[in-house]
């Protein structure tokens, strides 16, 4: 919108009914949401048009934009089994209107855990920090809370110890630090060592970046830093819980 102009961002229940659906041929007739963002800006001309779904395709110059922002949009809009609908008049501005299909499901209940009181316990966690600071307050936050702590200042350091045969009920690890061993690759040779060890990352980085960034697989259980004594207490108990629980569960 060269700096100025009026961008509209509108959500709405929709349905893309089965004569919509003939003359579209990635569109399946139902119940969608949809999301429509309209701005004032100088719009697209036809030619541009067709091509602003295709990877490193940009108008922009160089070093300005990589041209692939709304191709991954796309891409994950059809993983989802979405449609993205494309208006514009030169001069005048652009909408762009992204279709969801509405999921019937009732929505999770969620539990605010910040009611449930805290709680230690008994079992032996393995600390994995190269920060001096960062793993003496978390050993001594842990013991405080009754665990017995083991501790180590990088990876390789951390699966020595393991390999041992000391027993460790949770290993609690940072994700990036030094050393010729990374902390998913201590996680994975721990787990196959001894596959009921529970295991938590920690890390700086939210979930979303260090997930997407590829240092994590999506589903791990993480605890981003800073942390408070209440959250590291929570999180430890629930990733122990879950993992007494699948030792128990039936094969």
């Amino acid at each position: 919108m060269d700096g100025y102009g009026r961008m509209t961002i509108e959500t709405a229940n929709a349905v893309l009914d089965d004569e919509y659906a003939r003359s579209h041929d990635d569109v399946r007739p139902g119940q969608y949401v949809l999301v429509a963002v309209t701005d004032t800006g100088s719009g697209i001309a036809p030619e541009v048009l067709e091509h602003v779904l295709e990877p490193f395709f940009s108008t922009k110059r160089e070093g300005k934009g990589s041209g692939l922002g709304l191709s991954m949009v796309y891409g994950f809009l059809k993983q989802s089994g979405g449609h993205l609908k494309i208006y514009s008049e030169v001069g005048h501005g652009t909408t762009m209107k992204i279709y969801m299909p509405r999921t019937m499901q009732v929505e999770d209940s969620l539990v605010d855990m910040t009611i449930v009181p805290t709680k230690g316990g008994t079992e032996t966690v393995l600390v994995v920090e190269d920060d001096d600071a960062v793993r003496e307050t978390s050993v001594a936050l842990l013991g405080d809370l009754g665990y017995r702590v083991l501790k180590a200042r990088d990876a390789q350091s951390a699966f020595t110890i393991i390999d041992s045969g000391v027993h460790v009920d949770l290993l609690f690890t940072d994700v990036v630090m030094p050393g010729p061993m990374r902390s998913t690759e201590l996680a994975r040779k721990a787990k196959a060592l001894f596959p009921g060890m529970a295991i938590l990352f920690t890390s700086g980085y939210t979930e979303n970046s260090i997930v997407h960034g590829g240092r994590l697989d999506a589903g791990v259980e993480l605890l981003s830093k800073p942390y408070t004594r209440e959250a590291l207490a929570r999180k430890v108990r629930h990733v122990l819980g879950n993992a007494a629980q699948h030792r128990i569960a039936p094969a």
